[in-house]
C-alpha cells in the first residue's frame, strides 16, 4: 500500500470468543493486582482531583479576581461556583436530556475550557508584577482580552468538525472506494441535533460506507429517535465501542444501534464487496486487545482488510495479522492545548496517519468534543478516505 497526498449491505458475520467486553478501569485493576484497599485507591484518586482543581479552578481565577478588586460574598459564590462546576457537571447534571439542563452543563464546562489558557495567563502576569512591569488591573483586563478572543474561536471550533481528506493505494483494490470515518461524536453530552448536522456532512460526501470507532454516545438512556439520521444515510455503517459506551448501558446502546440499521462489530468481520473485508474489534483498556482477539478473525491476503477499534493503542498487531489499514479516534488530540502533551506520553499515535510495515494506522481527532463544547489547539473531524487501486496520475 502506498500513500498518496490528498487533502450495499454487510453480509454476514464471523463471531469470534468475546475477550475481555468489561474490562475493568486500569486504575482499579492496578489497585487489586497490588492488593491495595479500594478506599485507598479512591482515596488517592479524590485527593489527585482536589489538587488538579485547585490548579485549574481555584488559583487562576481567584487571583485574576483579586487583579480586579473583587470581594465580597457574591464573589465568593462565583469563585465557589468556578470550582465546583466540575463536581455539578459529573455528578447532578452528569446525565442530561432537556435543552436547558444541557445548555447549562454546557455552560458549567466552558470553566474547565478556559483554565488551561487562564492558569498559563495568570502565571505569565505573576512574572510581569514581580519585574513591575505592569499593574495587576492592567494585567488583569489583558488576560480578559485574550479570553474573550479564544472564547469564541474555541466554541466554534468545538461546535462545527471540518472535513479531512486521506488518499490511499491498495493494488487488493479492484475499484475506487471511498470511506468517511466519524468517531467520539459524544451524543447525550453533545445533543441530537449536532449528530444530525455531522450526518448531512458524511451524506454531502458520498461515501460507500460509514465507519464510526466508538464514543458515539456518552450517556444512558440516549432514545431510538436522537439516532434515526443514521438509517436514512442510504449507506452501510459500521460501528465498534469505546470506552464511554462501556460507562453505559452498553447492551441498550448496540439493540438501539441495530435497530436503527448500523452493523455492530463485536470482535467480528463482514464483507463489504468482494474485495473489502472490515473487522470490529471492542474496545478494552489493555493494550494487548487486538494480540489477543485479531488472531480469531478471519483474514485473507487477497482482501483489502480494515480494522475498525476505538483506541489507538496496540496497533502494531494489527499489521501482524495482516490489516492494511486501521482507523481508530479516541485522543481528541487532547482537544484543549496543553493537554494534547500529556495525551501523547500515553498514546503516541495522537492524531494523523502512522505506518506499521505495510499497515496504515490513521487516527483522527474525533468528530464531538467531551466535556466542554471547546477546541483550542485541535480540530474536530470528518474524515474523508479514498482508496484507489493505482496512484493517480496527477500525483
Amino acid at each position: 500500500m502506498q500513500v498518496c497526498s490528498g487533502g450495499g449491505k454487510p453480509n454476514e458475520f464471523e463471531r469470534v470468543p468475546d475477550v475481555s467486553r468489561f474490562a475493568f478501569d486500569r486504575v482499579l485493576s492496578g489497585a487489586r493486582m497490588s492488593r491495595r484497599p479500594r478506599w485507598w485507591t479512591i482515596g488517592r484518586i479524590l485527593v489527585l482531583a482536589l489538587i488538579l482543581h485547585g490548579v485549574f479552578l481555584g488559583y487562576p481565577f481567584v487571583r485574576l479576581g483579586q487583579w480586579f478588586g473583587l470581594e465580597g460574598p457574591v464573589w465568593l459564590l462565583f469563585a465557589a461556583l468556578i470550582f465546583l462546576s466540575q463536581l455539578i457537571c459529573r455528578w447532578p447534571l452528569r446525565q442530561v436530556t432537556h435543552p436547558t439542563a444541557r445548555f447549562l452543563k454546557q455552560t458549567l464546562e466552558l470553566f474547565l475550557a478556559l483554565s488551561p489558557l487562564v492558569l498559563v495567563l495568570v502565571l505569565s502576569a505573576e512574572v510581569g508584577l514581580y519585574f513591575e512591569l505592569a499593574t495587576p488591573k492592567r494585567l488583569a483586563f489583558g488576560i480578559l482580552l485574550i479570553v474573550l478572543v479564544a472564547l469564541p474561536y474555541g466554541l466554534y471550533r468545538g461546535s462545527r468538525p471540518t472535513v479531512q481528506s486521506l488518499q490511499l493505494v491498495d493494488d487488493r483494490l479492484r475499484s475506487d472506494l471511498h470511506l468517511v470515518q466519524i468517531t467520539d461524536v459524544h451524543i447525550g453530552s453533545r445533543s441530537p441535533d449536532f449528530l444530525k448536522q455531522v450526518l448531512r456532512t458524511v451524506a454531502q460526501l458520498r461515501p460507500d460506507a460509514l465507519c464510526i470507532t466508538g464514543d458515539f454516545i456518552d450517556q444512558t438512556g440516549v432514545p431510538p429517535d436522537a439516532l434515526a439520521p443514521l438509517a436514512a444515510l442510504g449507506v452501510p455503517v459500521f460501528f465498534v465501542t469505546g470506552n464511554h459506551e462501556r460507562y453505559e448501558d452498553t447492551e441498550d446502546i448496540i439493540v438501539r444501534l441495530q435497530a436503527a440499521g448500523v452493523a455492530v462489530l463485536r470482535n467480528q468481520s463482514v464483507r463489504l464487496r468482494e474485495d473489502v473485508m472490515i473487522h470490529g474489534v471492542e474496545d478494552a483498556d489493555s493494550d494487548k486487545q487486538l494480540a489477543q482477539v485479531l488472531p480469531s478473525l478471519t483474514v485473507k491476503d487477497t482482501d483489502l482488510n480494515l480494522l475498525l477499534y476505538h483506541r489507538p493503542a496496540g496497533l502494531e498487531a494489527a499489521a501482524d495479522a495482516g490489516m492494511q489499514l486501521t482507523l481508530s479516534g479516541h485522543t481528541h488530540n487532547g482537544q484543549i492545548m496543553p493537554f494534547n502533551l500529556l495525551v501523547r506520553q500515553v498514546f503516541p499515535k495522537i492524531k494523523g496517519l502512522y505506518q506499521t510495515g505495510s499497515c496504515w494506522h490513521y487516527v483522527s481527532q474525533g468528530t464531538g468534543t467531551w466535556g466542554p463544547v471547546f477546541r483550542l489547539g485541535s480540530v474536530g473531524e470528518v474524515t474523508s478516505i479514498l482508496m484507489t487501486p493505482k496512484a493517480s496520475s496527477s500525483i
